[in-house]
Parts: C-alpha cells; structure tokens; sequence
C-alpha cells in the first residue's frame, strides 16, 4: 500500500466518521450530545479536507517527477 491509497483510505475514514455523528445527532434528545456530535462531525470533515489537501499535493509532487 503506497502514501496515496493510505490517504484515500483516510479520507474515506474521516467521511464515514463525519457521516455516522451526523446520524447520531440527528437521533440526540439532548441539546448538549447533539451539539458535541455536530462538533465531532465538522472535526471529521476538516481532517478529512486536510488529508485531501495532502494527497492534492502528493499527487502533484508525482507529476512533476518528485517523491
């Protein structure tokens, strides 16, 4: 398994996390569990959009004959 598929597997992690809170919040009766799970789910969204950015790079690293 190479830097890309290991970043791909992230990214699809880190989108599954964000989509199971998202679920959870949605079933919260609480105002507090609801918010902390809305939280957790924007945290998972902004790993995964960092973990895009650096497969961006990576992948542009690759064509121009790097790494």
């Amino acid at each position: 398994m190479d830097i890309i598929e290991i970043l791909e597997s992230a990214i699809e992690g880190e989108i599954s996390s964000k989509e199971k809170y998202l679920k959870l919040a949605k079933e919260a009766t609480d105002p507090e569990t609801r918010a902390a799970l809305e939280q957790l789910a924007r945290d998972e969204g902004n790993h995964a959009q960092i973990l895009r950015d650096r497969l961006t790079a990576i992948r542009l690293m690759n064509d121009l004959g790097g790494v």
